[in-house]
């Protein structure tokens, strides 16, 4: 059940590293003298994070996605027919990928998952615009703790509502 796990944390902290890192430094950049930034910028600006994130660590999610699904049986002619190519992944690097398979196969997927990039835009978009919302409602610049939770968990269940079928295209890719 914990197949891949180290690697998946691995890829986890190096891509919200990544995001967060050029998010903050583009936010940093264009924010008005004052520090503001509307919806727009942030949603402008969460996608290319996102964009650069998607082209940094998409290798190490597409080694991820072998290592959880060795030795998954498929049932589809393509995966039956090509049994005998099934090879052992034993980590993050790909090594074995790019000697089999060419190191462009690293970024298998990568289409899908620059348009997936929008999810956190969309989610920080629709974060701030509840946020504000909310910060007028109730005349105060601090919400509480639970209603801070709540937001992101709208935010982020909208994001992911959106671009859900493009990730079963993504992990079809990979």
């Amino acid at each position: 059940l914990y197949r891949g796990l180290f690697p998946v944390v691995s890829a986890l902290c190096c891509s919200n590293f990544v995001y967060f890192y050029m998010f903050n430094g583009l936010k940093s950049v264009m924010a008005t003298p004052n520090g503001e930034i509307n919806s727009i910028k942030d949603l402008s600006l969460g996608f290319i994070a996102g964009v650069i994130n998607v082209l940094v660590t998409t290798p190490l999610w597409v080694v991820n996605t072998r290592l959880k699904l060795q030795g998954v049986k498929f049932h589809t002619k393509h995966y039956t027919e090509n049994d005998h190519k099934k090879m052992k992944y034993n980590g993050i690097i790909g090594r074995k990928i790019i000697n089999y398979e060419g190191i462009s196969t690293l970024w298998n997927g990568t289409m899908p998952s620059i348009i997936l990039a929008s999810n956190p835009a969309i989610q920080f978009m629709v974060y701030d615009a509840i946020k504000i919302y909310f910060q007028r409602l109730f005349k105060t610049a601090e919400l509480s703790g639970f209603l801070y939770f709540l937001i992101g968990a709208i935010a982020k269940t909208i994001a992911t509502v959106i671009t859900y079928p493009i990730q079963v295209i993504q992990s079809r890719l990979r």
